[in-house]
């Protein structure tokens, strides 16, 4: 026969609840915290994911989901018209504008506005073009020329269509915010004027010429969307084949070209790129949740424990009047709920606007330049609710297990510690206070060491995170990023990744530079990126030993196909060319031969790269002494564009050039970020050669300045720079010592901010957990400690050993601390110096030194604190209280 008794376990839980408010506030705290780690976590996550999505769709260009490329009006709807697509818009190719030279502006057709929509070109004011002589500009493009946004204004543009140069003065229509994300900007004309214009030639004739030219005017780039973002690349080859077309890259030999679509996939979607995630950050991660699982587990676990072994009479009591394993259980279960539905909410709440307070200095950390904003999603509430309350579930199931089995004898005479019987100890040293205290925290094992691990795991990971933060170099990060005190060039070199490739410097911004004072050296940067270099045979079979030991990108089929070719002799490798003032080749360094200054000024000599920059091998392609042939333009060269069977550009090289032969004169380490174009070839060669020989050729570019410049003159010369590169030229950028110090320690302050932040909130957990358990521990031993002052131990006997068991937990946590933190930090930090540029590990013990004192302090007041509680009734009254 059952009763239903859930009333009254449910008044039973209510009454315990109200008898244990400090354990309560313990408990909601607790949860809170964990809780906000987990949403934290995930709000940091999918907020950073969304960040960075949305930063990659303004690189792409658009949200779409794909992307038809170079296609005529019926291929483009008839693809378009399958049931698989949603939406879809298109945009007409023009050309570029040749007089906005710090941008590249490209002119377009819309199909309609939601063309400039997804294409983050909402209009800010005004409208589409509708007439033949209106446009629609981004901010962008009207600040290089010098035109206010503004309804109405004259915009001349210049641009080639078909072969033929064109001049046009259109009138402003409407306006957008300019993305300077974005690799380029769009500028819309009517459908009107480009009909005028394309007036006499048809969309054969724009096949015709791409396939002849590689310039696509004319043609049309077609943006899809599909219901969901999930198998895109299969969806858009579909859609292709439907329609009665080869998707581009399933083409056989023979194929007619007309059949052959170029299409592209959105990559900035992230549920198409989850299979690409890399194990280091899978790794992270994993850690991250193992962190958050291990220090919730640790404090609702002991807390709970604690409480019920603090009662344990009680649930010994209930047992007695026939209450079941299964109610005892329960009776805790609601309890540990009610609690729960405190401290969750709260804590998602909390880690939400944590973490979205933490994005920016997360995504400035990866050089995120999109828009800040709230990042919001459901699941960060979801999944941050979902591994609470599972933490807290297993947190749980032990404490409500001992409350189930307790013996209702044993829960009588229970007191803090084991209720084994202990064999005696003998010694001559008699009990002397100091053995007590240390002999007590023996009789809880499990109780000492959650206690310690909790309060060392805040030390150790305090340790690693600053021993991290200290081991960035500052002075390796500026000789990286720059060489003097200042440089100057476009705005694509002082950028850490290039926009546009244009490296074209504004020679009155040059000539300004070179005229303030103070000036004490400057040197020249020069490179070359657009030729080529057929292998001599000693470098050939040096190449192919390359490719054969499986050091060469094989990734793409085009770039495996060009070093197939080179090693049978039948093509060549691209080339990236530099040539530096001789005040700038010291820096460089060789790692085989040595760099005479002398002998490379005589012009006979270049210094060939290794060939993999990202290799600790020294593997090249030439070795010091060989002798090699490279090839210069000239005023009479011309660029040949080689095609494939399907009409696309797969290859150039320059005709009428001049060669010149030399002698390697070292292989050298990776130029550093600061003198070179922060652009790579794969599977290239790349030479350092004569400055001279590089000036003579009509393809060499300076894109790069660098000065040196008296202390009491710097800030004369920066102010010009800025000046000039904010009002005069803003594609013209420059790099200062100073600017560099900021933004490094700015980096570095971010994450040290992000590790602090996850340190100070496992300390708080750690902290909570020692003086819950301190506090808890001493007054459950109330009677034992009424007992020992019955039998003459006075007050301050107890007072000294309750001091003292407070002190040994804090050197027990310290030593752990001291030790697998210094470990820990080794290996784990140390292991970053090959990861992280400007990175090497430094000991420091600064995290112990700070907080084993704070710890001490603390573990010291919550005794006392402890203490006086115990007190507030007599002895006999605590005797009772056993009875």
């Amino acid at each position: 026969m059952r009763n239903n008794n859930r009333k009254v376990i449910g008044k039973l839980s209510s009454r315990n609840m109200k008898k244990n408010r400090m354990r309560n506030l313990f408990a909601i705290g607790a949860i809170c915290l964990t809780s906000l780690l987990f949403t934290a976590v995930f709000s940091m996550g999918i907020g950073m994911g969304q960040a960075f999505q949305e930063q990659t769709m303004m690189e792409v260009g658009g949200k779409f989901h794909a992307g038809l490329k170079n296609v005529t009006r019926e291929q483009y709807e008839k693809i378009t018209d399958n049931p698989l697509v949603k939406s879809s818009s298109y945009n007409i190719y023009v050309g570029i504008a040749e007089n906005v030279k710090q941008r590249q502006a490209e002119i377009r057709v819309a199909s309609g506005i939601e063309e400039l929509d997804q294409s983050f070109s909402r209009l800010k004011e005004g409208r589409l073009p509708r007439e033949k002589g209106e446009l629609a500009a981004d901010t962008l493009t009207l600040e290089a020329l010098g035109i206010p946004a503004e309804i109405g204004e004259k915009v001349p543009l210049e641009f080639e269509f078909m072969g033929e140069k064109t001049e046009q003065e259109f009138t402003l229509c409407g306006w957008y915010q300019g993305n300077e994300i974005g690799h380029a900007s769009e500028l819309y004309v009517s459908q009107a004027y480009f009909e005028e214009l394309s007036r006499g030639y048809t969309e054969q004739d724009f096949v015709e010429h791409y396939r002849e030219t590689g310039e696509i005017c004319g043609l049309t780039a077609g943006n899809i969307f599909f219901s969901d973002a999930r198998n895109i690349e299969e969806n858009v080859q579909k859609i292709i084949q439907d329609a009665g077309y080869v998707p581009e890259g399933q083409a056989e030999e023979g194929t007619d070209p007309d059949k052959v679509i170029s299409y592209g996939v959105n990559w900035a979607y992230l549920t198409s790129r989850t299979e690409n995630l890399d194990m280091g950050t899978v790794v992270l991660l994993a850690g991250a949740f193992l962190v958050i699982l291990v220090t919730g587990y640790l404090i609702i676990y002991n807390i709970f424990q604690l409480s019920i072994l603090k009662e344990i009479r009680f649930y010994g009591l209930l047992k007695t009047v026939g209450t079941t394993k299964r109610q005892l259980k329960k009776l805790v279960y609601r309890q540990v709920w009610k609690l729960s539905a405190v401290g969750i909410p709260l804590g998602l709440l909390l880690g939400f606007f944590a973490g979205q307070m933490l994005i920016p200095l997360l995504t400035s950390l990866s050089g995120y330049e999109g828009p800040a904003g709230i990042y919001f999603s459901p699941w960060i509430f979801v999944f941050g609710a979902l591994f609470s309350l599972a933490t807290v579930f297993i947190s749980c199931r032990k404490p409500a297990k001992i409350a189930g089995k307790v013996s209702p004898v044993e829960a009588l005479r229970y007191t803090d510690g084991t209720v084994k019987r202990r064999r005696k100890k003998k010694g001559l040293k008699g009990g002397r206070i100091s053995r007590m205290a240390l002999a007590n925290l023996g009789r809880n094992k499990k109780k000492t060491a959650i206690v310690v691990l909790s309060v060392s795991l805040s030390m150790i990971l305090l340790e690693i995170v600053m021993t991290a933060v200290g081991s960035f170099r500052m002075d390796q990060y500026l000789e990286t990023r720059l060489t003097g005190d200042y440089m100057v060039g476009s705005v694509d070199f002082t950028r850490s990744s290039p926009m546009n490739m244009d490296y074209t410097i504004d020679e009155n911004y040059l000539a300004g530079a070179d005229s303030q004072t103070g000036i004490l050296e400057s040197g020249e940067l020069w490179g070359d990126r657009g030729m080529k270099h057929t292998l001599t045979e000693t470098g050939r079979q040096r190449y192919e030993a390359l490719y054969q030991a499986g050091k060469m990108n094989t990734e793409y089929e085009d770039t495996k196909e060009q070093a197939l070719e080179a090693i049978a002799g039948k093509g060549q490798i691209d080339e990236e060319r530099y040539a530096y003032s001789d005040s700038l080749l010291p820096k460089l360094k060789a790692v085989e031969g040595t760099i005479d200054l002398g002998k490379f000024a005589t012009g006979d000599y270049v210094l060939v790269q290794k060939f993999d920059r990202y290799s600790s091998e020294n593997d090249s392609i030439y070795k010091p002494g060989d002798r090699l042939t490279l090839s210069y333009t000239t005023e009479e060269s011309e660029e040949v564009f080689e095609y494939n069977e399907n009409g696309e550009v797969v290859n150039w090289h320059y005709t009428n050039t001049e060669e010149k032969e030399y002698e390697v004169m070292a292989v050298i380490e990776p130029l550093p970020a600061s003198m070179n174009m922060h652009a790579f070839s794969l599977n290239s060669l790349t030479v350092v050669v004569p400055l001279e020989d590089m000036k003579k050729s009509p393809n060499a570019i300076m894109f790069a300045k660098t000065y040196t410049v008296d202390e009491k003159d710097q800030p004369a010369f920066e102010s010009y720079l800025e000046n000039y590169t904010e009002q005069v030229n803003t594609s013209m950028g420059y790099l200062s010592k100073s600017s560099l110090e900021e933004d490094f320690s700015g980096m570095v302050n971010s994450m040290a901010t992000v590790g602090y932040a996850l340190c100070a909130v496992i300390g708080i957990i750690g902290i909570l957990n020692y003086a819950n358990s301190m506090l808890t521990g001493i007054i459950s031993r109330k009677q034992e400690l009424a007992t020992m002052q019955s039998i003459g131990m006075t007050k301050g006997q107890i007072k000294k050993m309750l001091l003292w068991e407070s002190g040994y937990y804090i050197l027990i946590s310290g030593l752990i601390s001291v030790a697998f933190g210094s470990l820990g930090a080794y290996y784990l930090v140390s292991a970053l110096n090959d990861v992280i540029m400007c990175f090497q590990y430094r000991y420091t013990a600064l995290p112990f030194i700070l907080m084993i004192p704070l710890c001490m302090v603390l573990g010291l007041g919550i005794s006392l604190a402890a203490y006086r509680q115990t007190q507030k009734k007599s002895v006999v009254e605590r005797l009772r209280e056993s009875e």
